[in-house]
């Protein structure tokens, strides 16, 4: 006879529970180390992959929920489903299944394993914890170094438009959750000092990108969440003339903005020779691109402009542009479609719910969508693996919402 395995009080199998108490535990160290060291966060990520195929081979019933469901699930499909055609359409499909895996597979890997291991609200505001000591960490160094070094494009312990990117997420949803009502005194101060420190690393920081992105998000988001939208505009105005005041007494700040529209600036008319090479990608392979990963190979092997003073570039610096000459309009489509669905997913969800979870959701969307229009961040690893996770927070904290009884705090 088979023996029978032992289950707990909860019908679950105990090595169930120790592979989720793991991958929780991996979780919070990838968590912690994401601000401070890209190689050790990487180490963290590692084990979790094992944990995550162990704990789907254990229980293989539930490996859908790993997955995220309804029209976000559709959206990444058909997302996945096109990049991994370009895939198979271009000049090297082995290199680009390699990074095919490593986009959709190994950066995702904070979402996927979030949905599948974390089942408590207690577990998700831990690494959330974890999170924001990690920023605070970055902060402090980003603030050293512009205060002390003087140095203007400071970035703490990573580079300096990996730090812009994780600004951009952090910044928007701090200030949304220092707007939620029901946070106590006591988790008011430390976030209202984070997002203090969070403003002056942004600024000291000087990613132009990244100050656009904080600037549309919180308007439009804000705009949309503040019931009184008299106290929301005042609250706008004055933070408006606050900046106004530091541009006006910082000339390397006031430069900086003022750069955004110089035309005869380098990196911003190398730029535009990026878009219009990218474009004339997209011009001889319009279906499909020239092929997942294959930008650089192309740039440099035939589509570089003669006007061009940085030709090793290896992206178009701007996500769409970039998806449009690597995958084509098929491409393009898909990833709007994607923002689409995922970001009305947020705004159906605050609406109905008024949950601070969906609010942040929709900063971490917009903030990367915003600084990726001057920046490829979606080839930026680091600001990917982080993104997932803080989606993954996100959507497992409003599906647990969803699943308490009427009237559950």
């Amino acid at each position: 006879m088979k023996k029978m395995k032992k289950i707990d009080g909860t019908g679950v199998l105990p090595s169930v529970l120790k592979l989720e108490s793991w991958g929780f535990y991996l979780l919070c160290a990838f968590a912690l180390a994401s601000n401070l060291s890209i190689a050790v966060g990487n180490v963290f990520l590692g084990a979790l992959v094992l944990v995550v195929l162990l704990r789907v081979y254990k229980k293989r019933k539930d490996w859908r929920s790993a997955l995220p469901e309804g029209q976000l699930g559709i959206a990444l499909f058909v997302l996945m489903g096109t990049v991994f055609l370009s895939v198979l359409c271009s000049d090297n499909p082995g290199r680009g299944l390699r990074v095919f895996i490593d986009y959709y597979g190994y950066r995702m890997l904070g979402l996927y394993a979030i949905l599948l291991l974390v089942k408590d609200r207690k577990r998700i505001l831990t690494i959330a914890v974890c999170v924001a000591a990690s920023f605070t960490i970055n902060n402090v160094a980003i603030l050293y170094e512009g205060v002390f070094l003087h140095d203007f494009r400071a970035d703490g312990f990573v580079p300096y438009m990996t730090a812009g990117g994780f600004l951009s997420m952090l910044v928007p949803s701090l200030l949304f959750l220092l707007m939620e009502g029901s946070l106590g005194q006591r988790y008011r101060l430390p976030l209202g000092f984070l997002m203090v420190l969070s403003v002056v690393a942004l600024l000291l920081n000087g990613t132009r990108g990244a100050w656009i992105a904080v600037a549309v998000s919180c308007v439009v988001i804000g705009g949309m969440a503040v019931q009184r939208r008299r106290k929301f505009f005042l609250g706008i105005l004055a933070a408006a003339l606050v900046f106004v005041a530091v541009f006006s007494v910082s000339p390397i700040l006031a430069n900086r903005l003022a750069s955004i529209g110089d035309m005869q600036l380098q990196s911003n008319t190398e730029r535009i020779l990026l878009w219009k090479s990218a474009f004339h990608m997209f011009e001889d392979h319009p279906v499909l691109g020239v092929g997942f990963s294959r930008f650089r190979e192309e740039y440099q092997g035939g589509y570089i402009l003669p006007e061009a003073k940085e030709p090793y570039l290896g992206h178009a610096h701007n996500n769409i542009m970039h998806m449009l000459a690597e995958c084509g309009f098929l491409g393009v489509v898909a990833l709007l479609f994607f923002w689409l669905c995922w970001f009305s997913y947020g705004v159906s969800s605050w609406r109905t719910t008024r949950s601070v979870a969906a609010l942040i959701f929709l900063s971490v969307l917009l903030g990367i969508f915003m600084q990726g229009l001057t920046e490829y961040n979606m080839g930026n690893s680091a600001v990917m693996k982080l993104y997932w996770l803080l989606l993954g927070l996100c959507l497992q904290w409003m599906r647990l919402e969803k699943s308490l009884p009427q009237g559950t705090v």
